[in-house]
């Protein structure tokens, strides 16, 4: 593949490409900031982490917040800038297909690791990257912060896996990968995706509740969502797909609760709560198994749990039977892919947004 070297964040135009991979060094040094006025009040939004300043001078700045959204009194006099980017220069791989061209839109995929996982290895497990060319989509493959072990990790509802409590903002930071993404490359905005696994699925969760307006669709495998509902009030519907061994011993497909540990939904229950979000149902058995994820298993393997939303947003889970956290996934009819990664993107394909 051909590789080149960019800011994901420097917005001059580069070549045309014709496929290949690209690496993205990040140097994030002075956000868009977006401002929304509400009668007496000013909202301000800005993505890719970093802290909020204000000055009435323009020589004197003050911190005034570190997360974005903040509200403040509408005022004409002050002035506002978004400052050091605390998330670092993390090396981001984009795939884009052989068939890219500047008149053509594109399909957007987010794959995001595991804790302790990391970008490559998880690439080299779940195997995205030869559905790029076949499927027409980009890909793109963030990397967590690392902590005091170099482990990498997410900080998904600042529950899961910040163990260390850096606080790191990861929504953001991902939300401005996808904006820096969309003003490179032809984006398809109906077709914004993001598939996790574990950690990473927790954190696809926390996508889909806090960026609706732009994500259509998420895959959650072996993660989960936080039992708090107050951490997830979506603006608007995202079709939801949950893939869970039912015999996972890391993160249990019945979920935890307060006792135990960080209290998060089981496999279920998180489906069920995003069906409510996007107000779709009834819910919707497979009799029997009906789908082959797992190598070595002879025969169906997977029970599916549909609730069809028609324009809302689709939900559905896929439970593994036998399925332990990181199961042995069985491969496409290549061979090249493994076919849950492949039945994956098929199905987030077929579900655009529609709103």
């Amino acid at each position: 593949m051909k590789r080149l070297l960019l800011c994901i964040f420097c917005l001059a135009p580069f070549a045309p490409l014709n496929g290949g991979e690209i690496e993205l060094n990040p140097v994030i040094d002075g956000a868009e900031l977006q401002i929304a006025y509400d009668g007496a009040a000013m909202e301000m939004r800005w993505w890719g982490g970093g802290r909020l300043e204000e000055s009435t001078d323009g020589s004197t700045w003050n911190v005034v917040a570190t997360k974005s959204p903040f509200r403040v009194p509408r005022s004409d006099k002050n002035l506002y800038r978004v400052r050091d980017h605390w998330e670092g220069n993390r090396s981001i791989t984009v795939n884009v297909p052989q068939s890219y061209r500047d008149d053509k839109v594109f399909p957007l995929f987010l794959l995001l690791h595991g804790f302790s996982q990391g970008a490559d290895s998880f690439e080299s497990y779940f195997k995205m990257k030869p559905l790029v060319d076949s499927y027409d989509f980009i890909l793109v493959n963030p990397e967590g912060t690392r902590n005091s072990l170099e482990l990498p990790f997410w900080n998904a509802f600042g529950k899961c896996c910040d163990i260390e409590r850096s606080g790191v903002d990861d929504s953001s930071y991902l939300r401005g990968v996808i904006e820096a993404v969309r003003k490179k490359l032809n984006i398809d905005d109906r077709r914004v995706y993001v598939l996790g696994h574990s950690n990473g699925g927790f954190m696809a969760y926390q996508m889909a509740c806090e960026h609706s307006d732009i994500i259509a669709g998420i895959v959650s495998f072996a993660g989960g969502s936080i039992s708090d509902k107050s951490n997830c009030v979506p603006a608007g519907p995202v079709s939801v797909l949950h893939v869970h061994g039912i015999v996972d011993p890391i993160v249990p497909y019945v979920g935890l609760s307060e006792p135990f540990g960080v209290p998060f939904d089981g496999a279920l229950n998180s489906v069920e709560t995003w069906a409510e979000h996007n107000g779709v149902g009834p819910l919707t058995n497979d009799v029997f198994a009906s789908l082959n994820l797992v190598a070595l298993d002879f025969g169906n393997d997977t029970l599916r749990t549909r609730f069809p939303g028609n324009r809302h947003g689709d939900v559905e889970l896929w439970s593994i039977l036998n399925g332990s956290h990181i199961p042995l996934l069985s491969y496409s009819s290549d061979g090249t892919s493994t076919r849950l990664a492949e039945i994956a993107v098929e199905w987030l394909l077929q579900r655009p947004k529609f709103n």
